[in-house]
């Protein structure tokens, strides 16, 4: 039995509101793999086409801060040492993730780049596939208006640049 169905309401119309600036946007989502292109299965693959169509490219690019990774459009990418690596939840939610809007899933990763650690995957409230690298989900952040921007490296001492050797 339900007290307040005024308050459910608010929630519900809250949780649309944050699924919706958390959405993906211009980011492919779709279903999962394993491999090193997250997302599409390595060597032969019986996945069909349309899976690896949807696979966005992540890339490198040069910042003020050093070379770090990118989504596909050329946005930085940063984590959040707030969340917890291997947790399977990301702290940033509501206006949070206004803000930092997540990565969405699926992604591959640059040729010939070696990434911080192992991509993974995963499910946000809602049901976005947000892509996590060691663990870690990953962000852009709307204050990057274009590649090669990362201003929101360093902010609140909790966001960060994912650096690339």
């Amino acid at each position: 039995m339900m007290r307040n169905p005024g308050w459910a309401a608010a929630a519900l119309v809250a949780t649309a509101l944050a699924v919706t600036a958390c959405g993906p946007g211009s980011y492919s989502s779709g279903s999962s793999g394993a491999g090193g292109a997250y997302g599409v299965p390595t060597g032969n693959s019986t996945t069909p086409g349309a899976a690896a169509a949807q696979t966005a490219a992540l890339k490198i690019a040069r910042t003020s801060v050093g070379t770090v990774l990118a989504s596909s459009r050329g946005l930085t990418l940063y984590y959040y040492s707030e969340d917890k690596p291997g947790s399977g939840k990301s702290v940033c939610t509501g206006g949070c993730a206004g803000a930092w809007p997540p990565l969405a899933a699926p992604v591959r990763a640059p040729a010939g780049v070696r990434l911080p650690g192992p991509l993974g995957m995963i499910t946000r409230p809602g049901g976005l596939k947000q892509v996590t690298i060691n663990g870690y989900p990953i962000y852009t952040y709307a204050g990057d208006k274009a590649p090669g921007q990362a201003s929101g490296n360093g902010i609140g001492g909790a966001w960060h640049v994912i650096k690339i050797a």
